[in-house]
């Protein structure tokens, strides 16, 4: 449609400020920490990404390559090449 555009700004805050991003964040942290961190953000309303960095699960870096829209809507797990690069360092 002509004349619509998408408000990237709010789009991003949706997508940060929802509980669902944990499933693109469970492969890295494991399941339970996963779940522990989608129960505490839907009772505290604090962000998925802020909960993770408090807890320091992951850094700002990593969540930003994970969290990427384009990342989190392909097949297969959002991130994977820290995975395998965490992998190659074991």
């Amino acid at each position: 449609m002509k004349g619509i555009t998408a408000n990237e700004t709010r789009c991003r805050y949706l997508v940060e400020n929802s509980v669902g991003i944990i499933t693109a964040i469970c492969p890295h942290v494991g399941y339970q920490k996963a779940a522990d961190i989608a129960k505490k953000a839907m009772k505290t309303g604090e962000s998925v990404r802020s909960l993770i960095l408090q807890e320091k699960l992951l850094d700002e870096e990593e969540l930003d390559i994970i969290l990427e829209p384009t990342q989190m809507t392909e097949p297969g797990i959002s991130g994977k090449e820290l995975l395998l690069k965490n992998a190659e360092g074991l």
